[in-house]
């Protein structure tokens, strides 16, 4: 038996377009943000589909589901709440792993001019330390990994979320 590749997530001018098989929602990864944080509660009207937040709307913006055909929930279903979290985690590995990248270098480059500078001049290691630990961590955690980061989070997403929608599909 072989098993489908994971749906990928389109990208229109380098902004991801939520579709049918990717109905990644911002607004409904904020909010189970903020429910895992105790500060709202998870009640409300969904998505049948993909949970995504409906307010008063008769269709779902993110994966284009009607209310007429698929009843609206009244909370987020756990195993999706916890696959909102592993892409959050993911993009927060990269973009940690970028910025300590950047520090480590910049401690590195700190230890090199400790050791060639001359008497007084060692002052721009500890410069070098300070400074150059926060801009490169900031240039290598943000600008370079945060692209990567999300694009790769969104991937997770695509996976785990054909899962489960297959998951609930057999149910």
């Amino acid at each position: 038996m072989t098993t489908a590749a994971p749906p990928q997530p389109t990208f229109e001018n380098g902004e991801f377009v939520p579709s049918r098989d990717v109905p990644f929602s911002p607004e409904l990864d904020a909010l189970i943000h903020e429910i895992r944080a105790g500060e709202a509660p998870n009640i409300g009207r969904f998505c049948g589909y993909c949970s995504a937040p409906l307010g008063q709307a008769a269709g779902c913006e993110v994966c284009g589901e009607s209310t007429s055909r698929t009843e609206p929930l009244d909370k987020i279903d756990r195993e999706l709440a916890q696959i909102y979290v592993a892409k959050r985690k993911r993009e927060a590995l990269f973009v940690h792993s970028g910025a300590w990248t950047g520090i480590l270098l910049a401690t590195a480059l700190s230890i090199l001019l400790i050791v060639f500078l001359p008497g007084w001049t060692k002052v721009f290691a500890i410069m070098t330390l300070v400074l150059g630990g926060y801009f490169a961590g900031v240039f290598f955690g943000n600008v370079l990994a945060q692209t990567p980061a999300y694009r790769s989070g969104l991937k997770l997403f695509a996976q785990r979320w054909s899962e489960y929608a297959a998951t609930r599909a057999s149910q």
